[in-house]
């Protein structure tokens, strides 16, 4: 009997990575194939044009959906500086990219608050599940600051400069399952697991 596969919508590896641990740790798909889109190496890159991560999410589960016919999972995350007018918002990965990385991004949000040695942020992770019955959203949120400095080699994108409240370590500088029982994805990934039980 053929296993139903599940398409896990991203090409960042970090995430597939972590989407594998947390499909583990909650149980949830156990008699599914997991499928990567290393099976579809030329289905290119959704658009991200929508206002919220939420919305992002659910446009990249349903392009890769429309594009495999398989159900898929897909997630979009960023940050928002506290106080802000939703600052990056759904632009974090984008900033990155217009000012040549991680490092870079960072620099020019010191630039911008040029009083402040650590920046207060709210990181978030929205879920998408779209299956030809089902479409499905959840999200997960996580207080914390954002560092000038980078601390730590493990993790990727922003892990080395986001301490998470009530820690005193960047993401970077926890080993990799401290790290992932704390973030804003496993909170996402928690309320997922909860939906479908």
């Amino acid at each position: 009997m053929h296993k139903e596969k599940i398409l896990l919508g991203t090409s960042n590896q970090g995430k597939v990575t972590e989407f594998l641990f947390y499909l583990e740790f909650f149980k949830i798909f156990q008699d599914f194939e997991i499928i990567t889109l290393n099976s579809y190496p030329n289905v290119g890159e959704p658009e991200e044009n929508e206002t919220t991560f939420d919305g992002n999410a659910s446009s990249k589960s349903s392009f890769f959906y429309n594009e495999s016919n398989l159900t898929c999972l897909s997630d979009d995350s960023g940050f928002i500086i506290s106080g802000s007018d939703n600052f990056p918002g759904v632009k974090t990965a984008r900033l990155a990219k217009e000012k040549g990385g991680i490092s870079g991004a960072i620099k020019s949000i010191f630039n911008d608050f040029k009083e402040l040695k650590e920046i207060p942020i709210i990181f978030y992770c929205s879920l998408s599940l779209k299956s030809k019955n089902k479409t499905l959203g959840v999200s997960g949120s996580i207080k914390g600051i954002l560092i000038s400095e980078a601390r730590g080699e493990n993790g990727f994108g922003y892990d080395p400069y986001f301490i998470p409240e009530n820690h005193q370590e960047t993401f970077a500088e926890m080993g990799s399952k401290e790290k992932m029982l704390a973030s804003h994805r496993y909170r996402a990934f928690k309320n997922l697991s909860l939906r479908l039980t």
